[in-house]
């Protein structure tokens, strides 16, 4: 029988219900403790799912969990990975592992240091509007392409990641989800 990762789930917003029904697709890791920086949030995810609701040192500090599962919001990505790793843990964040490219290398060398493994959810770059949009290509049925451009649009993505009126960004970017992809 395959080893069974127990991993505790930080950040129970509306992306915890993506994984949760993801879980379901897996039999080597099972989700047993769930913190927020609202412990309601935590509550109410904890009883929907079955699984405990605790604070996030709480949930750190539980020795039975390996990995976290880091679903806070962007800008906490960095302080929860960085807690996460000093406590001996593997990191698992979705998008962005952090909002800068310091901040990123930072942890990535601290998870080496310590023999432990830092990640993070990718873009969806082959999710189901790019595979409609090749499909669509191979058919076909758009003509020759020549040249694709993708767009972000995320509300106050710009409080995330400084941008001048002229559009171009003012910091080095590196780890952020869709410069990855391009560069």
């Amino acid at each position: 029988m395959n080893k069974i990762f127990k991993v505790g789930l930080i950040g129970c917003g509306h992306i915890s219900e993506t994984y949760f029904r993801g879980h379901d697709y897996f039999n080597n890791f099972q989700i047993i403790k769930c913190a927020d920086i609202n412990l309601e949030n935590a509550k109410k995810c904890a009883e929907t799912y079955g699984i405990e609701a605790c604070s996030v040192d709480e949930l750190l500090k539980d020795s039975e969990i390996e990995i976290i599962l880091n679903l806070t919001i962007p800008r906490a990505h960095y302080e929860v990975a960085k807690k996460s790793l000093d406590h001996g843990k593997h990191v698992y964040s979705e998008k962005p592992m952090a909002v800068n490219f310091v901040e990123g290398e930072e942890l990535l060398n601290l998870a080496n240091s310590k023999d432990l493994r830092i990640g993070n959810a990718p873009d969806t770059f082959l999710g189901g509007g790019i595979q409609k949009s090749i499909d669509l290509i191979n058919q076909g049925k758009i003509g020759n392409v020549r040249l694709g451009s993708a767009i972000l649009l995320i509300p106050a993505f710009n409080l995330i990641i400084p941008i001048q009126s002229h559009g171009l960004l003012t910091m080095k970017v590196g780890l952020l989800w869709i410069w990855d992809h391009i560069i």
